[in-house]
């Protein structure tokens, strides 16, 4: 819209020199604008004037139209003619017209399409030639040509007048030059000839641009809500014309719009609405028609809560609020939202302030995390520990509480898979058993009710909408809102893989449903499953403690049954074993040493049933301390004696310092033997030098025994399990694996009966120490003495046990026959060494071995034909030894038939995958081993005739022999056979070593293609020979695959062949 002519702005600058050129720009559509200009000039301006547009049909005729609608004098401009003043001076058409210095023009045609360009080439000449005495007028127009030539003039100091948008035709010319900041006015059409008629007269023009009255200056900025306003007719508004704003508002709107803080400018009575593109945000969907609209037409629901603000700031008071809260509509339905807010009085000239100033940033997203924050953690604090699932249920629902204004209701269920239905545990917001919350669900249900059929089929949230046409006159939460959306969640997870049950949360009407929110739901159901996941394993971890608790006491009845069935044929097998033991048995010295050997071990055994059955009286409570008054030192070195011999064949000294004590201890001394007994056993089991040092000593109220040894000492990770049951340190170098890791832990049971306690001290390398204490007065509860003498047959069968230890101790090895294979025999029971040895020595020559590491050892001295070992060993087991023989290039073929006690399939597959050939269970029959033996041994030595057989074949032929790793990169070896030199040796540098360089790019590209196909290698090339000449050579290899079809070597012949030139 064009604005009414209205008087020269006042001026507020210095005078502009008078211009004596003035330069009129404008597009083809611009004729209007130049005429309406020159129209306004009156007959006695003082400059000349010039005037260039981009020329349409009417290009050849402006001058003639110009002369027919105006009085001034029009011609076109001539090639070095000067400019005259009171003249106007056409540029024609497709011409760059250019002043020069001395007042004359240059005419030159215009080069390239269009006519682009033309308005920058004059106006810059302007500014060269007259500097600051140059003005240009920027009309109606297309595109940008002008600015760059305006940016020039003002440089040099002259002035540029740009045509507002609202009056322009074409805008876009005058626009750039605008906004782009370098016009000294933005005018309307009909004001620009009065402008230049007073600059010819020494008028001033306004020179901040704060001075600029029209909507482009105070609305410059290419924001949205700017560019907007600039389109605005504010003449229409109680406000009037832009030009005729106060100067107070036209720099508090400009303020605000350059603002990135969120402001709002009311101003007048009506409060009319300026704000600027981050304030955009605040309006929503009242955006754009809020802008210059009166606050309370845009904002009726909330003018009851800003009317008493607006009050108060108007009489001069600032106001400011954090977090408040706005029931809006911006966005068409009823919606939260907080802000914080500054309510600010703006003056004009008044006295009273004219308007208010509103800044708003918006804490919604703030407001609602922390407050759904709060929630989760109360949800938290209220499902620990629940007894069930529903428990678990209930307490959660009751934890939403009845006033969660982002849950307004909420429902949770449990499924009944079997009978297609879920039956309600607890609701909230909403009665239970009323419409939104049935007491029993179908889960066929399906919209407009709840889609309990979507949610079980895909186990995915689902979203129900429409709630308030679904349910009518239903109204939830603490208000009366009508619910409009909710959120179902499966819960949990049966063994069938259906919900475990459902979680209904009810959405605020008064919130979007966005992501945060959604998250926000999703974090409720995730804390609900876990608490109803939690209660269900905790319900089922209780049933299984309970289970395991009649497992431990159906374990301690079997042990006590069995331990008490076992007694009788032991002591039928040991009495038998006795007599024939005893001198007048007259055995011959063989079959002697075989009784001894199962008497030996039936006496272990039987320790170990004692053990055993100690063990199931102390968990069913039936074992009692039988206490007698002992004299506890005789009665200690006695037992600490019974171990001399297992020391003096370990090489080990044996310190025994048991002085007299001031009075008989009472005692039980049946436990007494057996906690000494085992400490002694387990110091023998682990020290391979030095000393044990049993001590006894008395303390005011107590008798202390200590056991020291000299040994390989406990981990200090090790030491919190020592005394549990049927543990034992892994990885501990020891005399043997035997034991069943109960010897420690009946020491700290039995000294408990016992009224004491018993403690370790220990450091790796440099040994063990336990101590025990017991009692010297007699205990209340202890019962009579028991009658008769002790046996101490617990101490003989530890120390018998413990003098066949000695695993680093080689057996003598049976006479050794040229034509029979040799047998390598590892176990750390020297009784088992022993039958082993006698049953395979009538077949093979036999050498036996205590441990693991002598075997590497003596393999790799004198490579066996077959290893027979134990698994179970001290420090290195029999699996770990299986996996470095197959990892030794010198014994990976030796055949390894494993024995063990662990019986299974697991415990087989474990041997058979560690390396072993074959895995037999003791116990065994003798014949099964004996034919296993010779099985593998035939075995092996088929494959070595084949292997004989193939490496003759090799020796019979010319060819040169290879063989490469997997991908070429190493050959393993090469037998040249005169022709290439040998190597033995792994070598990476092969292919320079002997292939031609020239040849080199076809082998590898051969070399790849095999690799990638896995199919033969096949080339003809030139080699080095063995006196370092090239020779042509046909090579092939082959590839070997594993049984996953990977390759694991390459076999590869070369034969020397002639050159292509001697084929030819």
């Amino acid at each position: 819209m064009v604005s009414p002519p209205r008087a020269v702005p006042s001026a507020s600058g210095p005078p502009v020199p008078a211009p004596p050129v003035v330069a009129l720009v404008a597009s083809a559509g611009g004729l209007g604008a130049i005429t309406s200009v020159l129209s306004t000039l009156p007959a006695e301006y003082g400059f000349a004037v010039v005037v260039a547009q981009h020329m349409g049909g009417h290009g050849r005729m402006l001058a003639d139209i110009l002369r027919r609608r105006l009085t001034l004098p029009v011609g076109w401009a001539a090639d070095g003619e000067p400019l005259r003043p009171g003249t106007v001076v056409v540029c024609p058409a497709r011409t760059v017209m250019e002043l020069l210095p001395d007042g004359t023009v240059s005419l030159a045609p215009a080069t390239g399409p269009g006519s682009g360009g033309v308005h920058d080439a004059l106006l810059t000449s302007l500014a060269g030639s007259i500097g600051e005495r140059a003005v240009a007028v920027v009309l109606s127009g297309m595109g940008q040509d002008g600015l760059a030539g305006a940016q020039a003039i003002r440089r040099a100091g002259g002035t540029v007048i740009a045509q507002s948008e609202q009056s322009a035709e074409h805008a876009s010319m005058p626009l750039a030059v605008a906004e782009a900041g370098v016009a000294n006015l933005v005018l309307d059409l009909p004001e620009i000839g009065p402008v230049l008629w007073d600059v010819a007269q020494g008028g001033l023009l306004p020179r901040g641009a704060q001075d600029r009255p029209d909507a482009g200056f105070v609305f410059a900025g290419a924001g949205e809500v700017a560019t907007l306003a600039r389109k605005i007719d504010w003449s229409q508004t109680p406000l009037g014309p832009v030009r005729q704003w106060p100067a107070q508002l036209v720099t508090l709107v400009r303020t605000v719009l350059d603002s990135p803080v969120g402001m709002c400018l009311l101003w007048g009575p009506d409060l009319l609405q300026f704000y600027n593109d981050a304030y955009r945000l605040v309006m929503g969907a009242k955006h754009p028609a809020g802008l210059g609209q009166a606050n309370r037409e845009c904002w009726p629901e909330v003018w009851h809560l800003n009317e008493p603000r607006y009050r108060r700031a108007l009489a001069g008071e600032s106001v400011s609020l954090k977090d408040a809260l706005y029931p809006t509509t911006r966005h068409g339905d009823p919606e939260n939202a907080w802000f914080d807010l500054t309510f600010s009085p703006l003056h004009d000239d008044g006295p009273a302030p004219a308007g208010v100033l509103v800044t708003a940033i918006e804490t919604t997203h703030e407001v609602l995390a922390r407050r759904r924050l709060d929630l989760l953690s109360t949800l938290a604090g209220h499902t620990r520990k629940s007894a069930s699932g529903r428990a678990a249920l209930e307490s959660f629902i009751g934890a939403l509480g009845d006033d969660a204004p982002d849950i307004p209701f909420a429902a949770a269920y449990l499924n009944d898979p079997a009978r297609q239905r879920a039956e309600l545990v607890a609701a909230v917001g909403t009665p239970a058993g009323g419409p939104l919350a049935p007491h029993t669900a179908l889960l066929s249900w399906r919209r407009p009710k709840w889609p309990l059929a979507e949610l079980v089929a895909t186990g995915e949230p689902v979203l129900a909408t429409d709630l308030a046409h679904a349910f009518r006159g239903v109204t939830v939460g603490a208000g009366d809102d009508e619910p409009g959306s909710a959120m179902l969640f499966p819960l949990g997870e049966t063994p069938a893989r259906a919900p475990a049950g459902i979680l209904l949360l009810g959405v605020s009407p008064r919130l979007p449903l966005d992501e945060p929110y959604r998250h926000f739901l999703g974090l409720v159901a995730a804390q609900a499953t876990a608490a109803l996941t939690d209660a269900v394993r905790r319900r089922r971890q209780s049933d299984r403690i309970d289970q395991l608790a009649e497992l431990d006491r159906t374990k301690t009845q079997l042990l006590s049954t069995v331990s008490h069935e076992l007694r009788t044929p032991l002591t039928l097998l040991l009495a038998p074993l006795d007599d024939l033991a005893a001198p007048v048995a007259n055995l011959a010295p063989h079959l002697r040493a075989q009784v001894d050997i199962a008497a030996r071990n039936a006496r272990r055994l039987l320790g170990m049933v004692e053990s055993l059955l100690d063990f199931s009286q102390l968990e069913a409570g039936r074992l009692r301390a039988r206490s007698e008054p002992t004299d506890l030192a005789q009665l200690t070195e006695d037992i600490a004696s019974t171990f001399r011999g297992a020391t003096d064949h370990a090489g080990i000294t044996l310190e025994v310092d048991c002085p007299p004590l001031s009075a008989p201890v009472p005692v039980d001394p049946e436990m007494w033997e057996k906690i000494v007994a085992n400490l002694l056993s387990n110091a023998v089991k682990f020290t391979f030098a030095g000393t044990i040092t049993v001590t006894l000593r008395e303390l005011p109220q107590h008798a202390q025994l200590t056991v020291r040894d000299t040994g390989v000492g406990i981990p200090e990770d090790e030491l919190a399990r020592v005394f549990t049951r049927f543990h034992r340190a892994p990885a501990t170098r020891s005399r043997t694996h035997d034991g069943a890791g109960i010897g420690l832990a009946l020491v700290h049971e039995l000294a408990r009966l016992l009224h004491g306690r018993v403690k370790v001290r220990s450091t790796v390398g440099e040994g063990t120490e336990f101590t025990v204490w017991i009692l010297r007065r007699k205990s209340p509860d202890a019962e009579k003495p028991a009658s008769g003498r002790i046996h101490r047959a617990t101490a003989v069968a530890l120390a018998e046990a413990a003098e066949h230890w000695d695993t680093h101790t080689d057996d003598t090895p049976a006479p050794a026959w040229p034509d029979r294979a040799r047998l390598l025999v590892v176990d750390d029971n020297r009784d088992m060494r022993d039958y082993l040895t006698r049953l395979l020595s009538p077949n093979w020559h036999v050498h036996a071995v205590g441990d693991a590491q002598r075997t590497l050892e003596s393999a790799r001295r004198d490579r066996p034909d077959l290893i027979v070992a134990d698994v179970m060993m001290p420090e290195m087991d029999g699996l770990e030894l299986a996996r470095r023989l197959r990892a030794d290039p010198a014994l990976q073929s030796v055949p390894l038939i494993m024995l063990s006690a662990r019986a299974g399939e697991e415990a087989t597959v474990e041997g058979l995958t560690a390396g072993a050939d074959d895995y037999l269970v003791k116990p065994f029959a003798p014949s099964e081993l004996v034919a296993r033996v010779a099985a593998q041994l035939e075995r092996r030595r088929v494959q070595e005739v084949g292997d004989r057989r193939f490496r003759a074949l090799v020796a019979a032929t010319f060819d040169a022999v290879y063989r490469m790793n997997p991908d070429w990169s190493e050959m393993r070896g090469l037998d040249g056979r005169g022709f290439i030199a040998d190597t033995t040796a792994p070598s990476h540098s092969w292919l320079d070593s002997y292939i031609s360089p020239d040849d080199q790019p076809g082998v590898l590209a051969a070399i790849d293609e095999a690799v990638r196909t896995k199919s033969v290698f096949d080339a003809v090339h030139r080699v080095r020979r063995v006196d370092g000449t090239l020779g042509w050579t046909h090579s092939r290899a082959v590839p070997l695959c594993d049984d996953n079809g990977e390759i694991v070597e390459w076999v590869g012949t070369a034969t020397e062949v002639p050159g292509p030139a001697a084929r030819r």
